[in-house]
């Protein structure tokens, strides 16, 4: 039984081994034949096969790992959930700044229905972040996930714009403002704020 446990834990090490390199090739756009791949983790040819059959199985490892730790980072049982989407929404643009060029050959090598998969998980995320920061009184209740999914695409779509980086910084902050909850109507009065 704990030789059979040890070759588990043997396999997932050169899995993730295998996800890790490619990440990084994938990262700096790097051209590499797929058998390369294992020399890269360290694996034989016959590894890298067993546990993905083509470069587009790789590629949709590392697309689903990427999308599994924006999603669980955006929990932090330590944070407020206030601050959850604020941490969720500044790290989304932080990611594509720093990862476009992986970002970039993600979407261009990885199946269209793994990318719908990844995009309705953090649909998923973003719905809960919001249900829960407006049951904790710092978002508005009718803020819509929807909403602010088109604001991250519109984000991701925009980099060549030539100040794309400051701007969606920009745009994330304007979102927050956006979402933040509006005063109750009698406070409202009190500071005289117009209805609207």
């Amino acid at each position: 039984m704990g030789e059979v446990r040890a070759l588990r834990a043997d396999a997932r090490r050169n899995r993730d081994a295998i996800v890790a390199a490619a990440r990084e090739v994938f990262d700096r756009d790097e051209q590499l034949r797929f058998d390369d791949f294992a020399a890269r983790a360290g694996v034989g040819v016959g590894t890298l096969y067993r546990h993905f059959p083509t470069r587009e199985a790789l590629a949709a490892a590392v697309y689903e790992g990427e999308v599994a730790a924006l999603c669980d980072e955006a929990s932090d049982p330590g944070r407020s959930a206030d601050e959850n989407i604020g941490a969720f929404l500044r790290g989304f643009v932080e990611y594509v700044v720093t990862h476009g060029g992986l970002a970039r050959t993600l979407a261009a090598v990885v199946d269209p229905s793994v990318q719908a998969v990844g995009g309705a998980r953090l649909e998923r995320t973003v719905t809960d972040l919001l249900a829960q920061a407006a049951a904790e009184g710092s978002v508005r209740d009718d803020a819509n996930a929807g909403a602010v999914m088109v604001v991250l695409h519109g984000i991701g779509s925009a980099t060549d714009r030539p100040h794309w980086v400051a701007e969606s910084r920009a745009a994330v902050e304007l979102l927050l403002a956006g979402l933040r909850a509006l005063p109750a109507p009698d406070a409202r009065a009190r500071h005289h704020i117009p209805p609207g």
